[in-house]
């Protein structure tokens, strides 16, 4: 057995001092809320140690070490990052090891952006201009990005997922939201766009340790390891029994592991607005590893508060998943009023609903609901891009996901609208509002509300609520995905992609680039393995 991590080389040098001095850096530990999420960019920490995790654990002694690998690269998680780095890593003859928390590859969501694919191009489609598109996307990010990481993603998109989609000829995808972004179905079903995604990862983790690399399931990592100079030499991971593992990685560590939304405590420090919104993930994986062990040594972390994505779909109500959580028509709460412009971004609907009561609301419209799905061009807009938009609405009327009624009155009683007379009283305003082709309300487009009116029975409802899917922020990081420090050097060997790096969103997660936190996972974690291979420059193949 080789020699397990020491006091100093887990905290050394620069970097333990460091540690002990910041935390954590991008969140504070004062007591205030309010404190925490205004000083949170300061990474300082008081004495009181505000957050379980600001102060670095004890080293884990030799003795405890049960089993030691040596590998070129070490993987920690196998999700979106993970299972095409780990696959790509392994195919390209190094020497892999992986460290996943549960027994299999974990996937939330359903597709990936990728500019420039070649499922795109070889359909026909016309190529991006990617720097008009970052030119579009910077002031999504509010001046929180790197903009050379971003235009890396862009640029780079499409050569990455070409090979991606070389290796998963098994299951191939479907060009969706105008070419940008790639979904998974089976039989063109949209319905079964999750579980397909879910066969991705796992056949990339598949192809991963069949070409050589050694999978270490149930085995989260604990620490990172640092020799003297502070660089990241490798992991210590735990198995199911309690014992600990040594991963030595000599050319790099790729943090991997998942955002912080499993985690109420880290939710309160960097994601306030998600506290008490159940999440969505089939697994509780996403504890914030990466942000707790990459403070421990000193990296630098996304000040608060992070860019958060929360959706209405998919949903937890057992009723299902209704289409068209995006399409602007009338929204009102349970009361039966309206209470914001339906035609904002994505994320401002969604957290418009988190606002009311029991955090409910209801998409309201008639029997001409499908005259003008595609007429709505807000890039935000989501779930739009139906391939069966009157069967999909078919099989929802059965579930009772969408309810239909002859009659507003019968409409609020099935839906669960508490207000019938209130309900009434909106939607005649609101068609009055809709004849005039001009919200004097809330200044929905005039267009869009001449498409709206609800005068033609039978009339639905579709009860929407709030579900949290990811932060997308985490350690921050240069155009390679090497992990910053906090004088704003690099930490060496040590990389983060997907939700655990940042440096690339802004307040929130925006649908201008759909599929983006997937699709970032694929292309950036594949570059950061090149990098580590020094191979960063050369077209991947």
């Amino acid at each position: 057995m080789k020699k397990g991590i020491t006091r100093r080389s887990f905290l050394t040098g620069a970097a333990a001092s460091a540690v002990m001095a910041t935390g954590l850096a991008g969140c504070s530990t004062h007591r205030s809320r309010s404190d925490d999420a205004n000083n949170a960019s300061n990474g300082t920490v008081s004495d009181d140690n505000r957050w379980s995790w600001s102060k670095a654990p004890d080293a884990i002694p030799d003795s405890d070490i049960s089993d030691t690998y040596d590998c070129d690269i070490c993987i920690v998680g196998l999700g979106a990052a993970g299972a095409p780095s780990a696959m790509y890593s392994a195919m390209h003859g190094a020497k892999t090891v992986v460290l996943q928390k549960g027994d299999h590859a974990i996937s939330n969501g359903w597709c990936a952006n990728a500019i420039n694919n070649k499922a795109w191009l070889d359909s026909g489609g016309a190529p991006f201009d990617t720097t008009e598109l970052y030119a579009q996307f910077a002031p999504y990010a509010n001046g929180r990005d790197n903009p050379r990481l971003v235009k890396t993603f862009l640029d780079r998109g499409g050569e990455v997922m070409n090979w991606i989609l070389d290796q998963t000829t098994e299951i191939p995808p479907v060009c969706v939201e105008h070419g940008q972004t790639l979904g998974w179905y089976e039989n063109n079903d949209f319905q079964t766009r999750y579980s397909r995604y879910a066969d991705l990862l796992n056949l990339m983790a598949q192809k991963a340790e069949d070409a050589g690399a050694q999978m270490l399931w149930n085995t989260p990592a604990q620490q990172l390891i640092t020799d003297g100079n502070g660089t990241v030499t490798g992991v210590i991971g735990q198995t199911q029994d309690g014992n600990y593992v040594k991963v030595n990685a000599s050319k790099g560590v790729l943090l991997a592991c998942g955002d912080i939304t499993d985690d109420q405590e880290m939710v309160e420090c960097y994601a306030p607005l998600l506290s008490g919104i159940q999440n969505l993930h089939g697994a509780p994986n996403n504890t914030g590893d990466a942000i707790k062990m990459g403070s421990w040594i000193g990296a630098q972390v996304t000040p608060a508060p992070h860019a958060i994505m929360m959706h209405f779909d998919p949903t937890r109500l057992p009723e299902g998943d209704a289409p068209f959580s995006g399409i602007p028509w009338l929204r009102v709460n349970e009361n039966g009023e309206r209470f914001a412009n339906e035609d904002l971004p994505y994320q401002s609907v969604v957290l418009s609903v988190a606002a009311q009561p029991d955090r409910v609301a209801f998409q309201i419209c008639d029997r001409n609901w499908m005259n003008h799905i595609n007429d709505y061009p807000n890039p935000n807009s989501h779930s739009r891009e139906n391939p069966d938009p009157e069967g999909n609405w078919n099989k929802f009327l059965g579930t009772g996901a969408i309810k239909q009624a002859n009659t507003l009155e019968e409409l609020a009683d099935a839906a669960g609208i508490n207000d019938k007379q209130t309900f009434v009283a909106t939607v005649n305003h609101y068609n009055e509002l809709c004849d005039k082709g001009h919200d004097d309300d809330f200044g929905v487009n005039g267009t869009f509300m001449s498409y709206n009116a609800i005068k033609e029975p039978p009339f639905y409802a579709i009860k929407r609520i709030p579900n949290v899917l990811a932060t997308v922020g985490g350690l921050q990081v240069n155009d390679h995905n090497q992990v910053l420090s906090q004088d704003g050097g690099t930490i060496g060997h040590l990389y983060a992609a997907g939700d655990d790096a940042g440096s690339f969103y802004g307040h929130e997660y925006p649908m201008f680039l759909p599929g983006g936190s997937i699709g970032r996972g694929f292309i950036l974690g594949i570059l950061a393995v090149k990098d580590a291979l020094g191979d960063y420059d050369t077209p991947t193949q």
